[in-house]
């Protein structure tokens, strides 16, 4: 009878512990996720964007505090090595599947955010010669001389040198 009550005080402790600490978790989260969106929104990063990555922080965040909170509980010591196996396969899964999409998403974004590639300007990038119409998240739109529409991955204008033949505020 004594071990029951010894555990189940154990139990009440470590209950208690585990939901003040999903509490304190989720008032950081709320700052963190606050300061980082309003970073990247400052620094003129697509809404879109932002969303993926505080997305991504969150679910980070929230997995490593519930690691946390298991590695703490007696019997969890085999679940929380599972996970972290899991967790590894599952990062590098994500990571091969989507490095051309990520490319992508970074080159856009530093596109995105550059004071010399916009819309309006008149430029030569990825071999094409022409005026901006649009850059987004993850294509250019460059409209030829000839009216020709060319849709360039980011990935092929931002790593690469470009030349700016006109900027849209520079226009008579």
């Amino acid at each position: 009878m004594q071990y029951f009550f010894t555990s189940l005080d154990y139990a009440t402790v470590a209950l208690i512990a585990a939901i003040i600490t999903l509490v304190i978790a989720y008032l950081i989260l709320k700052i963190l996720v606050s300061v980082v969106k309003h970073d990247l929104l400052r620094r003129r990063v697509p809404t879109a964007l932002v969303g993926i990555l505080t997305t991504i922080l969150s679910a980070l965040f929230w997995y490593f505090v519930i690691m946390a909170i298991l590695s703490t509980l007696p019997g969890f010591d085999e679940m929380v090595l599972a996970m972290g196996i899991i967790f590894a396969f599952f990062i590098l899964a994500i990571g091969l599947a989507t490095s051309g999409v990520l490319k992508e998403l970074v080159s856009g974004a530093f596109l995105v955010t550059d004071q010399d590639f916009g819309a309006g300007f008149r430029v030569k990038a990825g071999g094409i010669e022409g005026v901006v119409e649009s850059v987004d998240i993850r294509k250019s739109r460059i409209r030829d001389s000839s009216g020709n529409l060319h849709i360039l991955p980011n990935s092929v204008v931002e790593p690469n040198e470009w030349t700016v033949y006109e900027r849209q505020n520079e226009k008579h």
